[in-house]
């Protein structure tokens, strides 16, 4: 369900705000909102994470849904070791806007490490499915399928990779493990 952003109540697909609210007033806090998260960007590419993190928050204060303030948020927080802040922020990111392949790699790769397999595989195949040329999310989801016991699945993930990238370590090493496991299940 989509809601306005100014107002909260449901809207049709596609729309943004409700006839009661006014969307001039919006499209100016989009671009304030845009403004802030430039000078985020900026900030953080200056080596400046505390000052790019209060422009993230001042975007998401003018558009609550700036999806990329969340998700930026959630990047420096992963980096100052607080996952579950990060892990919190990319979940906003994805409700604000599902399309986010980064955020589901992101958290597909938690959840990979973590051996929570089936939202590892759930958000690296909204990944795939989003972006399928991001071979560093195939190589998770082969790796899920390899944990899974899907070996199948995982041979098609690691075989696109190196189809795309012929000297990719990481699949190679996949297709190596897959050989050996199913060489010795043969045996």
């Amino acid at each position: 369900m989509v809601y306005c952003s100014q107002c909260r109540q449901p809207l049709p697909p596609g729309w943004r705000f409700c006839p009661d609210c006014n969307p001039a007033q919006a499209v100016g806090n989009r671009k304030e909102a845009v403004l802030w998260l430039l000078l985020g960007n900026f900030s953080q590419e200056h080596r400046r994470p505390q000052m790019a993190a209060l422009f993230y928050r001042a975007a998401l204060e003018a558009d609550p849904e700036n999806w990329e303030a969340s998700f930026n948020l959630g990047c420096q927080a992963w980096q100052e070791g607080q996952v579950d802040r990060a892990l919190s922020w990319w979940k906003t990111s994805l409700q604000a806007n599902p399309d986010n392949y980064l955020a589901h790699f992101n958290l597909g790769t938690y959840f990979l490490y973590n051996r929570n397999l089936s939202a590892a595989r759930y958000h690296l195949t909204r990944a795939r499915r989003l972006k399928p040329d991001y071979l560093a999310a195939r190589i998770n989801l082969g790796t899920t399928y390899l944990l899974l016991g899907l070996a199948e699945a995982a041979r098609e993930e690691y075989i696109y990779v190196l189809k795309q990238d012929p000297g990719h370590v990481g699949a190679r090493r996949g297709l190596d493990l897959i050989s050996k496991v199913f060489k010795g299940a043969q045996s």
